[in-house]
């Protein structure tokens, strides 16, 4: 049952995150700014999705790994330049539609690719009622439902959390700042983000890269809006 409160926690967690800046944001219309983050996120994933395939690239080993995450942080660099080039120094409620539309599949539609099946096995669980999934889906599941613990739910919800802040800097920066220099700072901290996220570095060390990483870029986007108001 435990687990099941927890598998909820992160449901909620990823929708309320996203709407939470669609919601507070003051810019009207809201439409067409959370279409174009939404459109940015499904571009650059499906012209990745094709790379990868072409390519056949993969996460092990290493060098595979540097390679797919290079190729990755270009691909969604270079979408950016085309989706965002001329949109310089947008204002934080623009920001906040446009990251909102892109949170809603990155940080909600992923996160319920991934655990739906989960929380759904939970429910039936706790009715008793698993008899209604066919016995080898029922199995599976089973058996990742089994192995994780409260602990590591606990985990992902942190994770989840801080994936979020550190993007969200990643879009002030590059939506706030002007010319080339916004998208080199984008590519490098997407690089390094992306570096924490796929490498096996271990819990603890992967937690505090992730703050280490997110307290660099709120200082990068606090350092760039001092530089745009004394242009």
């Amino acid at each position: 049952m435990v687990k099941l409160i927890l598998f909820s926690v992160l449901a909620v967690m990823s929708l309320a995150l996203p709407l939470s800046l669609i919601f507070t944001s003051g810019t009207k219309p809201k439409i067409p700014w959370i279409l174009l983050g939404a459109g940015y996120y499904l571009t650059a994933n499906l012209i990745l999705n094709l790379l990868k395939n072409a390519w056949m690239m993969k996460l092990e080993p290493l060098g595979a790994m540097l390679f797919y995450l290079i190729i990755t942080v270009i691909t969604w660099t270079l979408t950016a330049s085309l989706f965002f080039r001329r949109l310089s120094a947008a204002k934080s409620g623009k920001i906040s539609l446009i990251y909102g539309g892109y949170a809603m599949i990155n940080t909600f539609v992923a996160s319920m690719v991934s655990y739906s099946p989960l929380i759904q096995y939970g429910l039936l669980s706790v009715s008793g009622q698993t008899d209604q999934i066919p016995a080898e889906a029922a199995a599976l599941l089973h058996s990742a439902y089994s192995t994780i613990q409260a602990a590591d739910i606990v985990l992902a919800i942190i994770e989840l959390l801080f994936v979020f802040l550190i993007i969200a800097q990643l879009f002030s920066i590059l939506l706030t700042g002007k010319g080339p220099r916004r998208f080199i700072e984008f590519a490098a901290g997407l690089f390094a983000y992306m570096l924490i996220q796929y490498g096996q570095w271990g819990t603890g060390v992967s937690f505090i890269a992730y703050g280490a990483i997110l307290a660099g870029l709120v200082v990068i986007g606090k350092r760039e809006r001092i530089r745009l108001t004394r242009v």
